[in-house]
């Protein structure tokens, strides 16, 4: 499996929007994982408690299965689904949880998610874009 391709793909449409990307390749999927800028400024990224609040890109292309789950504050949470429904695909809020946000105050985090499959490529390309579109949203 060669994810190559879809790492460009990622860096070409989301570009220096995410905050501190990883790359991984696992068990045949592509994981691009990463911080919402919203998220990132209200937790900030490099504490035990904002680790658990990733989102991420997933793809599994021998299959062509997409999942995303993007992480941000509940506060910005209509801005972001606003945009989130030019998506192809279905969106879904599937959770929320606390954080303790560095100057003490608990911060609702909504969680959003994607998940499809056959996804062709101008699907994904659409997704991603869409994807771009809810980072670009600010405070």
């Amino acid at each position: 499996m060669n994810c190559e391709p879809f790492f460009e793909l990622v860096d070409e449409i989301l570009g220096d929007r995410l905050v501190r990307p990883r790359r991984t390749e696992t068990g045949g999927q592509c994981v691009v994982d990463f911080f919402h800028p919203l998220t990132a400024a209200r937790l900030g990224d490099d504490s035990l408690v904002t680790a658990f609040n990733r989102s991420g890109v997933v793809w599994a292309p021998p299959a062509r299965r997409l999942g995303i789950q993007l992480r941000i504050p509940e506060e910005r949470e209509d801005a972001v689904a606003a945009v989130l429904r030019e998506s192809p695909f279905a969106v879904e809020r599937t959770d929320h949880r606390g954080a303790s946000a560095p100057d003490g105050e608990m911060v609702m985090l909504v969680h959003y998610s994607v998940r499809a499959t056959d996804v062709n490529d101008q699907d994904l390309q659409a997704t991603l874009s869409t994807v771009a579109a809810a980072l670009d949203v600010a405070d």
